[in-house]
């Protein structure tokens, strides 16, 4: 069963990565509830190894598992989590450094994309300057993508975008600049 979870919800992924706009894990998500704000359907998630972000600006493209992630010296912070209400520790990454890796400057528009098709831009400062980081674990443990995983934006309580949600992307699938 575990294996078929996982070719189903990839079948969603792969049809909705090549552009598919009627099918998105959203559409075939049960509503929020109570016990899990975000919506979603219970999915495996990704080997260590596997990408769970493709970040990129013109022909650099960077692709990143959870090991990648890693590499990248995260801390641990503790945020209250506006959508569930409550304070939680997550396991991040500076968007700063991402942006990095790609060559993404200052004055780049810069889209996060999630995997059903959710955008928000801005530019590559207004994201630098509220702080932003790109949250892989919660708690110590993998983010479910029923619960905003696998990987999400963030943003401490002191940030300017704390309170704004439209920038708190969850189960993000690319950053892309121009």
């Amino acid at each position: 069963m575990k294996n078929s979870r996982r070719l189903s919800i990839m079948a969603i992924l792969t049809v909705s990565l090549i552009g598919a706009p009627l099918l998105s894990l959203n559409a075939a998500s049960p509503p929020p509830s109570p016990s899990n704000p975000y919506g979603g359907i219970v999915v495996d998630p990704l080997g260590p190894n596997e990408t769970i972000l493709v970040i990129s600006k013109g022909k650099v493209v960077k692709k990143l598992s959870l090991n990648d992630l890693q590499k990248l010296k995260p801390t641990e912070i503790s945020i209250y989590e506006p959508f569930v209400r409550a304070r939680q520790k997550f396991t991040v990454v500076k968007l700063s450094s991402l942006f990095n890796l790609a060559g993404i400057k200052s004055t780049d528009k810069v889209s996060t994309i999630a995997l059903n098709d959710y955008v928000y831009a801005n530019l590559a400062s207004s994201f630098i300057n509220a702080n932003g980081y790109l949250a892989f674990k919660r708690n110590g443990s993998s983010i479910p993508y029923d619960q905003g995983g696998p990987i999400r934006i963030v943003y401490p309580d002191k940030s300017r975008w704390a309170k704004f949600l439209d920038p708190w992307n969850w189960s993000l699938k690319r950053i892309s600049a121009k």
